[in-house]
């Protein structure tokens, strides 16, 4: 009786402390399949984003020119952006020029950085909303360096894109369905500053007291069978 006893106090304890993040491993798991992951990234927010490169021969400023001008870079792209060519250059600093006129068009001001979003919105919502992130931003950028535009717009999935300023790229897009994911998956991972850390110490402890718990139902089991077994047999 002493090993009945103890066999259900322990598994009742460990029930006990980890009833919670069953629960939360379950509904978060829940959510991950029965949102599509498609929904998830935002691809029906977004359009614009294969956008055709020409060649050098096709704009009104060398590559052997903007090489000179910029000898120190580490490498000079013949990009797009909005269907227009530019010339990012990297190095020590990014910056991005206008392969036809030679305008150099970084860092990205606010009207810039709104048309360029807007270019690549497939959604119906306005802009409510733009600012730059230069510090303190906000944990669905993760760990994308600043600093950031950040364009709200105004539609059912509360989107907001980002765009780089010092290249032109579209960094990301954030919605509602995509933050609900990101904080059920925080719970699911038990990280809970970075949200990355699939190999944290707490996730490892939880699923080892989650293994013990199994086992410790398994013992109950093997009590709960052997007392019915023992019971039909004084019958």
């Amino acid at each position: 009786m002493k090993a009945i006893r103890l066999s259900r106090k322990t598994h009742k304890w460990f029930a006990l402390v980890l009833g919670i993040q069953l629960f939360l491993w379950s509904l978060s798991g829940f959510y991950m399949v029965a949102v599509h992951i498609d929904i998830i990234h935002g691809d029906m927010l977004i359009k614009n984003m294969d956008q055709r490169v020409g060649s050098y021969a096709d704009v009104e400023v060398p590559f052997e020119r903007v090489a000179e001008l910029y000898p120190e870079s580490e490498s000079i792209t013949l990009s797009a952006m909005m269907e227009r060519p530019v010339y990012l250059i990297e190095g020590a600093k990014t910056q991005l020029l206008d392969a036809n006129t030679g305008q150099q068009l970084t860092p990205l001001g606010k009207d810039l950085a709104t048309q360029i979003a807007t270019y690549h919105y497939a959604d119906e919502g306005a802009v409510i909303r733009v600012r730059l992130i230069e510090k303190d931003p906000p944990t669905e950028l993760q760990t994308r360096a600043l600093p950031l535009w950040r364009v709200d717009f105004d539609d059912v999935w509360n989107s907001s894109f980002y765009i780089d300023p010092n290249s032109g790229k579209f960094a990301t897009r954030r919605h509602s369905l995509w933050r609900v994911f990101d904080f059920l998956w925080m719970l699911h991972v038990m990280d809970y500053d970075e949200r990355e850390n699939i190999n944290n110490n707490v996730l490892r402890i939880f699923s080892v007291l989650g293994t013990l718990m199994g086992l410790s139902g398994v013992w109950l089991l093997f009590y709960s069978f052997n007392r019915r077994r023992n019971s039909g047999l004084t019958k």
